[in-house]
């Protein structure tokens, strides 16, 4: 009883209600490593070992509840069950078929609008959404950006009920309409692209070589106020830029700005740590009440 009551003390104090969960994890890269990766005697390789860890991360870490319909929703590709070298569907259903992950297909404006329709009312529930990216073979066109951009409150909301989200290429509209401070700029140079601290702890199956020119190359980098999302990768270029954005568990993607939470900080506010405090010495006082 005393470390159920503990938990509950600790989460009163940090503000995280004990039966809800906590915001999803998130990874957004400039890359098309969907085209440069492959497949060979069931293992993946070079781009599409990237997405592979990737997806591994966000699965172990998202937080989503009820009753889940498929691991993974794919929007932006049909499936590829043969698994071709380049091709985006096959990528992620290469990435799953490793992993034992089930993915359910979003190909089409008309069916990602759908899709979010029918998140909205739970018909659909994945832990994860991946977003195919562009500059592959069956990936995003531009009424498929369309579509994302349309629902990108929906996005923010499906990582803030705990689900992960995952994203690739040059199709940023979503992002930027969600942060209009971010924005998507074409360059980036993947030979010397190293992983920040902060995306070795958000994702520590990844490695250096999992997205430097070992993996494949990259074609835009990020620039501005990146709100609740961190840096997870700098590219090779001098100076640096950011190649990779998106967070462990609990990241927020709006934050700051009117009628948003406000961004997470590294360490609890010496409020939010009085708090703990006040929760602490009641939980004493319970115990002592309790002998």
């Amino acid at each position: 009883m005393t470390k159920k009551l503990l938990s509950i003390a600790i989460a009163v104090a940090l503000g995280v209600s004990t039966g809800t969960a906590i915001a999803g994890p998130v990874i957004l890269g400039g890359d098309d490593l969907t085209d440069h990766g492959s497949r060979a005697a069931g293992v993946n390789l070079e781009g599409w070992k990237y997405i592979e860890k990737a997806i591994a991360g966000l699965i172990a870490t998202q937080t989503r509840g009820g009753t889940i319909t498929s691991d993974i929703a794919a929007l932006g590709s049909a499936a590829n069950p043969a698994f071709n070298a380049g091709n985006a569907g096959g990528g992620i259903g290469s990435a799953a078929d490793v992993l034992g992950n089930t993915v359910a297909y979003f190909d089409g404006a008309a069916a990602i609008t759908q899709f979010f329709s029918d998140l909205a009312t739970g018909t659909v529930n994945p832990r994860v959404i991946w977003i195919a990216g562009t500059d592959a073979a069956n990936d995003l066109d531009a009424a498929e950006s369309a579509a994302l951009t349309a629902n990108a409150g929906a996005i923010n909301t499906f990582v803030g009920a705990g689900g992960g989200l995952m994203s690739h290429g040059t199709a940023y509209g979503w992002l930027s309409a969600l942060l209009p401070t971010v924005n998507a700029v074409a360059g980036c140079n993947s030979t010397g692209a190293t992983l920040t601290a902060a995306g070795q702890a958000a994702f520590p199956g990844l490695s250096n070589n999992d997205i430097n020119q070992n993996a494949g190359p990259c074609h835009n980098h990020f620039t501005g106020n990146f709100g609740g999302l961190q840096v997870l990768a700098f590219d090779g270029n001098n100076p640096s830029r950011a190649f990779i954005i998106g967070g462990g568990g609990g990241t927020v993607i709006q934050c700051g700005l009117p009628g948003q939470p406000a961004c997470p900080t590294a360490v609890p506010e010496p409020g939010v740590l009085s708090l703990l405090g006040l929760a602490l010495l009641g939980l004493v006082g319970v115990r002592r009440r309790n002998r």
